[in-house]
């Protein structure tokens, strides 16, 4: 009796375990990629939080590795302007873009279904990040990366995100889905 309610109790730990996580990528680069150079991270206007200051400390490292320069913080420093977005939002609202009457908008943050989750879905943790070249204007990559999430907090899913941005940097730009083991 004693060893079946061992069992029993053990098979419940196991059901409690987390599906898989998907993180949905999507990186362009519209023109050949130029050689490493130099770049100033732009800060949003008014107070940053917590979270997006570490991811854009994660993605200014990440570049850093990958060759890039961080140059200083005057307004002309840097060949390339860094932009970092970050959002935690409620998964079952999708995120649009475009402009106010509809026209020329695209869904950048569908809500969730079978192909994009593998179980609960409560938040959709995203990251953005583009790269523009600061004399013309011109993007010179952008990279997107976003999961559902039922348990994991946003500091949490924030390294595989990075990650997953930048991913198209080296070469493997368009989109995909990839998956990781989630939070138990």
């Amino acid at each position: 009796m004693i060893r079946a309610l061992g069992l029993s109790a053990a098979l419940l730990l196991l059901a409690g375990c987390a599906s898989p996580v998907v993180t949905r990528i999507d990186a362009a680069v519209p023109a050949p990629l130029p050689a490493r150079s130099s770049f100033a991270v732009v800060t949003p206007p008014g107070d940053t939080t917590l979270a997006h200051r570490q991811a854009i400390d994660m993605v200014s490292a990440a570049l850093t590795q990958r060759g890039w320069t961080m140059a200083g913080s005057a307004p002309e420093a840097g060949d390339h302007l860094l932009f970092v977005t970050l959002s935690d939002r409620p998964a079952t609202a999708a995120l649009q873009a475009g402009d106010d009457a509809g026209k020329a908008s695209a869904v950048i943050g569908p809500a969730p279904d079978r192909k994009t989750t593998k179980g609960c879905a409560r938040r959709d943790h995203r990251l953005a990040i583009r790269l523009t070249d600061r004399v013309t204007g011109a993007d010179v990559y952008s990279g997107s990366a976003a999961e559902y999430h039922c348990k994991a907090a946003l500091d949490e899913s924030l390294p595989h995100l990075v990650a997953a941005a930048l991913d198209g940097l080296d070469g493997s730009p368009g989109q995909r889905m990839v998956e990781r083991a989630g939070v138990r």
